[in-house]
Order: C-alpha cells, then structure tokens, then sequence
C-alpha cells in the first residue's frame, strides 16, 4: 500500500476535523488530551500531527499518528489510530513503515498487555511484528486531565530498547508537555 502524508498545522484543516473522531473513538477519556489543548499544539514546532492518505486519495484520512520531536535524536510518539474502516487490512503497518523510513529512533507507550485483555496482548503484537520492543521500564504517563489520574502504561521502542538515561530523559520530556 502506498501512503502519502500531510502535517497538520491548522485545526481548520478538513482533515483533522476527521482525524479528531477517529482520536476522540479510539482512545479512552485518560489517554487523550482535550481537543483544545491538541489543536492549541498544532503551532508547537515539536508536535508534529501527521495525517496518512492513501496514494492519490488526499480526501479521506486512513489514520494518524501525533509525535514530539524534543531534539533528542528521537521521536515520542503520542498517539497512532488508524480510521477504523481500514483496520485489518495493513493501514497500521504501513504507517508504521513509512514512519520507520524517517529512520528515528521512536518510543511510544501502551497499555501494559494483560490475558484478562486480549486487545492489549494483540496490540502488542502487532507493534512487534512491525519490529517494536518492549521495554523493561514501568512507566506512568501523567494525567491529561485535572479530573482524571495518571495512567499505567508499558514502553516500546524501535529500532533497539532504550537506555535507562533515554528513558528517563522521555519520561522527564514527557511531564513538560502535560497540562
């Protein structure tokens, strides 16, 4: 599948008003931030929301995914969705592919996988078999929201696992964009 992408840098773009349902159905209340506050990030030259189209069909959205770029020779990123009339037919890994093209190191959190969840376990394998690594690191991503509390999360990485120290300079990246 042949992907082309656009970065977002205007809430007024059609493509994100789309791209924000997606977000809005795929991720639970505690790991999404307030729509305001993503499109307020939308002029931060670190945040980069990407929209993926299929080759030649820059009208519908196949996904997203929203990274920062905090000038450590790596990439966080944030948040991955793909349209949910696309899932199950190589949308997610050729996004991924496309972004392991860029050939930056990138982390990224998940749900720690849990046998009483069989999303978390399928999600894990799926990031890698697109060549992610579990990381060793507990991890707590901060809470998004005044009324919500911080998350347990799990750390992947590609292409390698992460050190300590680039671990915790994530995690301390992290904090600083929380609200």
């Amino acid at each position: 599948m042949k992907l082309t992408a656009r970065r977002i840098v205007s809430p007024t773009d059609k493509a994100y008003a789309e791209c924000v349902k997606v977000y809005e159905e795929s991720f639970p209340y505690e790991e999404r931030r307030d729509t305001e506050e993503m499109s307020r990030y939308l002029s931060d030259p670190r945040f980069h929301f990407t929209v993926f189209f299929e080759e030649h069909e820059e009208n519908t959205p196949v996904g997203f995914f929203t990274f920062w770029d905090f000038g450590g020779g790596w990439l966080y990123g944030e948040h991955f969705a793909v349209n949910p009339s696309r899932r199950g037919h190589g949308t997610g890994a050729a996004i991924l592919s496309y972004l392991k093209e860029m050939d930056i190191p990138m982390i990224f959190e998940i749900e720690p996988p849990c046998e009483d969840n069989c999303m978390t376990i399928r999600r894990k394998l799926f990031y890698e078999r697109n060549g992610f690594i579990l990381n060793p690191y507990e991890h707590v991503q901060p809470a998004y929201h005044e009324d919500s509390q911080p998350v347990p999360m799990r750390i992947m990485t590609w292409p390698y696992v992460f050190s300590e120290d680039e671990y915790i300079k994530f995690r301390d990246a992290q904090i600083t964009i929380m609200p």
